[in-house]
This record gives structure tokens, C-alpha cells and sequence, in this order.
């Protein structure tokens, strides 16, 4: 997979046809999206290209610090490509850019720079400063500088619009079996696993500490998860939060993998969250959590 970074540096590209939008989560919206980019291009012969932005570009408008991301550009770069992407295009999103405004954003670097060929966007797609452009502009746009347009309809679970703040909206409250549902798949963190105070394994329940890449999003609590490591799965209770009960301070992650033995210190770790099943708690006994631990272990591993 070619990322390509420089927008203002002319790029030869085959026909390309440009998936053009943000795509954090590359929810099942997203996918249509990108199937149509993919079909459009290998029908002409084409290059089918994403195009995206890097950092999100509410973060910079609003100026947005707290966690916000659902997944690393790393981690999506490997989802588009198995949908059949050859090529990334992660413009660097600043407040000069944002000032750009939409015919020279599509004649100098589309149209110019990049040669486009076709463009596929989601159907409340804008751009330019102030996001004054939008499907129709996109369209008028595509006439003028000789282009086609496709703008793909909603995706709709239930009545509801599949997007990125309904699933991040999911995610804060703790709906991880709705996040799923409208991403297509299992929604997953990864990381390195850090040595910590070892308390849970003093407590006869050791886990994997893990301070992810990812922004963590999650709401405070257990999860069912599934644990991937050294290419093997395992069932996991997994914690997210602070440890309250021993007054921390730190929001991270702590898997407890079901059947697994041997060191697991600085390995790569995927945790693939299933469902919710209760949140954060301070136990004022050492007792108390354990009795709770073995609960929550016992609730999972009959749920996976």
C-alpha cells in the first residue's frame, strides 16, 4: 500500500478514482463508498485511491484534544486495502488548508495534481473553507473540469443513519454491541503489553496492561472481549478505565486472557470487544472485587 503525502506535488496515477472523505471507522457507510471506488476504477482500468485527511479535520477547527479518533490511520490503511484500495492520499490537514476554497481544492490538486479521473463521495459530504461545498457543488464542479461525480446514499440500520458520531456516540456509552453492528465487524485496539504493578496477578487474575496507540473512547468498564496474541485467540474480561479501587489515575486497558500462560510482556496484543457488561466500580474490599472478578470471568466466558 503506497501513502502518499505531498497533495501539491503532481502524482501519476492510472485513471484514478478517488474515494474522498475522512472514513474514521470505515463503518459499513464507508464500505459502500469504497466498493463503488474500487468497481468504478477496475471497470475502466483505473487506479482506485482514498483520499483522506490527517488529523481529522474537526480536531483542527474545533480544536479538539480529548479522545476523539475510533481507529489509527495505520489500522485503516489495512482495512481499505482489503477492499481493494491500491493507493492512500493523507493530506495534512492544518488551518491554512482549511482555507482553501472548493474550486481550487478540486482544480489544483484534483484535477491538476492528482489527474482525477472519478470522484465518490458520501451523500452530506462538504469541503472547502467553512465546508461551503457540498454534493451539488461537487457535481457543478465535476461538469466544469470534465470528471465524473458518484454520491452514494446512507446507510441505514434500523432507521438509522450509520455514521462516525453515531458509533463514536456508541462506543462513550458503552453500546459496543451497536458500534459493531454499524461498523461491519468487531470493533478492535491494539498495543504493546507494558509491565504494570502486577496487582492482578497478585489477585490471582494476571493481565495483559496495554496503553494503546488508539484514542480510547470507550466508556469506563468490563468487556467480553477476544484477545489476539502470538497469532492465537483467546476469550478476555477486559478493563478499561483507572482502577479505582486503588485510587488511579491513568485511563488503560487491562485483558485478562482465559487459558492463556507464559510471558506476555512487550508482545503485540489485538482486543477485539464484544460486548459490555457492567461499569467501572471501587470496591471498598480486596474480597469484594475478587468475588466480582470471578464473576465477570464466569458471565464471559459462557457469553463467547
Amino acid at each position: 500500500m503506497k501513502v502518499i503525502r505531498d497533495i501539491y506535488k503532481p502524482c501519476y496515477m492510472k485513471k484514478p478514482v478517488i474515494a474522498l472523505g475522512n472514513f474514521d471507522g470505515i463503518h459499513l457507510g464507508h464500505q459502500a463508498l469504497i466498493k463503488e471506488t474500487v468497481r468504478r476504477a477496475n471497470k475502466n482500468g483505473g487506479t482506485p485511491v482514498l483520499f483522506t485527511f490527517y488529523p481529522h479535520p474537526i480536531k483542527v477547527i474545533k480544536n479538539i484534544n480529548e479522545p476523539f479518533l475510533i481507529q489509527t490511520f495505520k489500522e485503516k490503511a489495512k482495512i481499505v486495502e482489503s477492499f481493494g484500495i491500491e493507493k492512500i492520499i493523507c493530506a495534512r490537514f492544518t488551518k491554512e488548508f482549511a482555507q482553501l476554497d472548493p474550486e481550487n481544492f478540486i482544480k489544483k490538486i484534483l484535477v491538476e495534481n492528482l489527474g482525477v479521473e472519478a470522484v465518490c463521495v458520501g451523500h452530506n459530504y462538504t469541503f472547502g473553507k467553512k465546508g461551503v461545498g457540498t454534493t451539488k457543488t461537487l457535481k457543478e464542479y465535476a461538469l466544469k473540469y470534465s470528471f465524473d461525480a458518484i454520491v452514494i446514499p446512507p446507510v441505514k440500520i434500523e432507521g438509522i443513519v450509520v455514521s462516525s458520531t453515531k458509533i463514536r456516540e456508541f462506543l462513550r456509552n458503552g453500546f459496543i454491541a451497536n458500534a459493531n453492528e454499524f461498523l461491519g465487524r468487531n470493533y478492535t485496539i491494539s498495543g504493546i503489553v507494558k509491565e504494570g504493578d502486577r496487582r492482578g496477578k497478585s489477585l490471582g487474575f494476571p493481565t495483559a496492561n496495554i496503553y494503546p496507540k488508539n484514542e480510547i473512547l470507550l466508556l469506563n468498564g468490563v468487556y467480553a472481549a477476544y484477545a489476539y496474541i502470538d497469532s492465537k485467540k483467546y476469550k478476555a474480561a477486559v478493563n478499561v478505565g483507572v482502577n479505582p479501587t486503588f485510587r488511579g489515575t491513568l485511563k488503560h486497558i487491562e485483558a485478562h486472557l482465559i487459558g492463556f500462560k507464559g510471558n506476555i510482556y512487550r508482545k503485540k496484543i489485538k482486543i477485539e470487544f464484544v460486548d459490555f457488561i457492567r461499569g467501572e466500580k471501587a470496591f471498598k474490599k480486596i474480597d469484594e472485587l475478587i468475588r466480582q472478578i470471578n464473576s465477570d470471568i464466569k458471565k464471559i466466558e459462557k457469553m463467547l
